[in-house]
C-alpha cells in the first residue's frame, strides 16, 4: 500500500475561529499508478494547494480530471473518491465552512459535494499569493505567509454577529448536541437559524450535527487502544448499535469493521496537531 504523510498545525488564536488547521501531505509517495482512496466527509471545507506539478485526480462532469493548481473542496455530505498516479504533495487549509464565508466572503453552499478552481473564487491576489507559497523552502514559512493574508481579508469580511458561525462552532465542539439544546442557545428562532445555517453552509444544522458526530467518533477509532461500539453507540447518542451502524455506512461508505480493517483506503483527518512546524518541510 503506497505511503502517505499528513500533518496538521494549529493556526494562530485570531484565525482558530475560522481555520481549524493547517496541514501538509504527502500522498502515493511510491508513485503507484491509480492509486485511489475513499474521502470520508469531516465538516470542513479544504483548499489544497498543490506545491509540485503533479495532481490528484477528481470526479466532475461523468470524468476523471486532474485538480486545479489550487482546489478548494466543498462540504461533503457523501464520501467520494480520489485518484493517484504519481507522488503528490501539498499544503492545506481546513476551514470552518462558516469560516471561508468570513474571509472569502463566499458561502460554502456554492460548492457543496463539489469543488472550485480557487483563483477564480478569490482572483489574481490568492493567484500571485499561492505562487508565493509554493517558493516557500519550509512549512512554517508557508503558514506565516497565509496566516497574514488570511487575516487582510477576515477584515473586510468580518461580522459583528454571527448567529450561523456561533451555532457551527457550537455544534463541532459538542458532537452530542441536541436540536432543543442548540436552539436554546442561539437568540433566533428555530426557522430563522435553519434558513439562514442552510443559505450560508448548504446544510442544515441537524445534517452538519450527523457529520459532526461521525467525525468525533472516527478520531475516536484513530486513537482508542480497545474498540468497544457498544460504548460507541450510546456515548454518541444513538438508539442502538444497528442505527450506528447504518448512519456510519450512509457517511463513509463503509461499515465500522471494514473501516476498520482496510483503514488505509480512507483519507480522514488525523486529527493530531503538530504545535511547531519548524524543520518539517
Amino acid at each position: 500500500m503506497p505511503e502517505i504523510c499528513l500533518r496538521e498545525y494549529l493556526p494562530s488564536p485570531e484565525l482558530q475561529p475560522y481555520v481549524q488547521s493547517f496541514w501538509t501531505g504527502d500522498f502515493n509517495t511510491a508513485s503507484v499508478r491509480n492509486f485511489s482512496q475513499s474521502v470520508v466527509p469531516n465538516g470542513y471545507a479544504e483548499l489544497i494547494i498543490h506545491l509540485t506539478d503533479d495532481h490528484c485526480e477528481l470526479f466532475r462532469k461523468n470524468a476523471w480530471g486532474s485538480s486545479p493548481d489550487c482546489t478548494l473542496l466543498g462540504l461533503y455530505t457523501r464520501p467520494y473518491a480520489v485518484k493517484f498516479n504519481t507522488h503528490v504533495k501539498v499544503f492545506g487549509i481546513r476551514f470552518n465552512p462558516e469560516g471561508i464565508y468570513n474571509i472569502f466572503g463566499v458561502s460554502p453552499s456554492e460548492f457543496l459535494e463539489g469543488f472550485e478552481d480557487m483563483e477564480r473564487v478569490a482572483g489574481t491576489e490568492f493567484a500571485a499569493c499561492c505562487a508565493r507559497l509554493k517558493e516557500c523552502r519550509s512549512t512554517r514559512q508557508r503558514i506565516r505567509m497565509t496566516e497574514a493574508f488570511l487575516l487582510r481579508n477576515l477584515d473586510r469580511h468580518s461580522a459583528r454577529h454571527d448567529y450561523v458561525r456561533t451555532a457551527a462552532a457550537m455544534i463541532r465542539k459538542n458532537s452530542r448536541m441536541k436540536m432543543e439544546a442548540l436552539h436554546e442557545r442561539i437568540p433566533i428562532s428555530p426557522r430563522q437559524l435553519q434558513r439562514e445555517f442552510k443559505a450560508r453552509i448548504g446544510i442544515s444544522p441537524k445534517a452538519y450535527m450527523r457529520i459532526a458526530r461521525m467525525n468525533a467518533i472516527q478520531q475516536y477509532l484513530n486513537t482508542a487502544v480497545r474498540i468497544d461500539l457498544t460504548a460507541v453507540t450510546y456515548d454518541y447518542g444513538f438508539s442502538d448499535q444497528s442505527h450506528m451502524i447504518k448512519e456510519f455506512h450512509t457517511l463513509t461508505g463503509s461499515g465500522p469493521g471494514k473501516f476498520l480493517k482496510d483503514r488505509r483506503q480512507f483519507l480522514v483527518n488525523p486529527g493530531i496537531i503538530v504545535p511547531d512546524p519548524d524543520g518539517d518541510d
